[in-house]
Parts: structure tokens; C-alpha cells; sequence
């Protein structure tokens, strides 16, 4: 008899891993490699959470601040107050409240205005494109002789994306959650919401993101985290 064999001629010691023992190793191994991929997913959705609350954080102290200076809070989309609960969550991620935050120096003295991303490279924004997004005549934040800036510093270029494309000048931006709302997509706007009967802080604004934690047989799974 050769050494492969399950008995030998010295001790009748076995050599050979049996079927059952072979299947017990290889579910084992499973198991350890499930919990690992739920260790990891665990610790992402972690990730997500953790930095979306901190953004959500940092919006609240920045609006808290507006309204202890200006006595009033940020206005939000023209439109929202009146809108039908079908456009809602659209007019709401549709919001100025990067401009109203920045604040501008010339909302009274002209057709532009001035924002944080004013460079040679990329002008002053238009009053009319500014309308056309966000159905408001100009940024209530601003003042000609200081307007208050709560972005200490400014709104870096990881914080905000265009919304649009207008015709004229650079494009209008919004404040991005810092986690995709669909696996692959982009541009993932925060939600405010300071007008309409619809806000959960009645007295107050709403500020809520919406994103992706991961999928389940590939359908995301959507969460909300907001102020209430």
C-alpha cells in the first residue's frame, strides 16, 4: 500500500481527507469569505454615513449662523413653497444655498453677481441665469459693503457641481452629498427646504440628503438623513 491510501502498514495512521471533511473546510471557508464581504460592505456604508453626517453637520452651524446674523434663513427655490408633491424633491435639491451661504457684494448694483467660483476664467453669474434655476431674483445674502461670508474658507471644489449649463456665463452650482444617491451616478445635490408646508421644522428649514449605502440584487438601497 502506497501513503495515499486511508490505512497504512505503520500504525494504521490515515492519510486522506475524507469527502465529509473536504465539504466541512470548503463551507467554512465560505463563511469566512461572507463575513468578510460584510465586514467590508459594513465598514463603507460606514464611510458614507459617517461623512454625510458630517457635512450635514457643518450646513447646519453655516445656516444657524445666517439666520443669527440676518435674522432670517436661507430662502430656497422659488417654487418649492407651491410645488406639487411630483416636483418636490426636485425644487428642493434645486437650491441656492451655496450663493446664499457665500453671500454676494453687488446684489443691488448690476446685472451679475458676484459668487465664490468669480475668477477671469469664470465670471460673475448672470441675475437672469440665477432666476431661471432658482425662480429668485438675486442672493438675499448680500450687501454691498460687507456681505457675510459663512463659508470659513470657501466652498471648496469638491463641495459643489453645476446644476445646469445656462447660456450665458459659467455654470450655476449646488452643494454635493459627499456619497452617490445611484452606484455610478454623479452630482448628488443636498436638499433644503425652508418654505414649504411640507418641511418637518415648521419653524425652521429642512436639510436632508439622499444616497445609496450600497445594492440587493442590484436595486440600491436609499437612505435619508436629514435635520429631524
Amino acid at each position: 500500500m502506497d501513503n495515499q491510501t486511508t490505512m497504512n502498514t505503520k500504525g494504521n495512521t490515515r492519510l486522506a481527507f475524507t469527502l465529509i471533511e473536504l465539504m466541512t473546510v470548503i463551507a467554512i471557508m465560505g463563511i469566512i469569505a461572507a463575513m468578510v464581504v460584510t465586514m467590508g460592505q459594513a465598514a463603507s456604508q460606514k464611510k458614507y454615513i459617517t461623512a454625510v453626517q458630517g457635512d450635514k453637520n457643518k450646513l447646519i452651524t453655516m445656516i444657524d449662523s445666517y439666520h443669527a446674523k440676518l435674522n432670517y434663513y436661507p430662502p430656497d427655490n422659488g417654487l418649492l413653497a407651491a410645488s406639487p408633491p411630483s416636483l418636490y424633491d426636485g425644487l428642493a435639491a434645486t437650491n441656492p444655498l451655496i450663493y446664499e451661504l457665500f453671500g454676494a457684494s453687488n446684489i443691488n448694483s448690476g446685472a451679475n453677481l458676484i459668487v465664490f467660483n468669480s475668477s477671469s476664467t469664470a465670471p460673475d453669474i448672470a441675475a437672469s441665469d440665477y432666476n431661471k434655476v432658482f425662480n429668485r431674483g438675486g442672493i438675499a445674502n448680500g450687501d454691498a459693503v460687507e456681505p457675510q461670508s459663512f463659508f470659513q474658507p470657501g466652498p471648496l471644489p469638491k463641495e459643489y457641481a453645476p446644476y445646469s449649463k445656462p447660456q450665458t456665463g459659467p455654470p450655476i452650482c449646488g452643494l454635493i452629498v459627499p456619497a452617490l444617491l445611484v452606484p455610478g451616478n454623479t452630482n448628488n445635490f443636498w436638499h433644503f427646504d425652508s418654505s414649504s408646508a411640507n418641511r418637518h421644522n415648521m419653524g425652521s428649514y429642512d436639510l436632508w440628503a439622499e444616497f445609496s449605502i450600497g445594492s440587493k440584487s442590484g436595486i440600491p438601497t436609499i437612505i435619508t438623513n436629514g435635520n429631524w
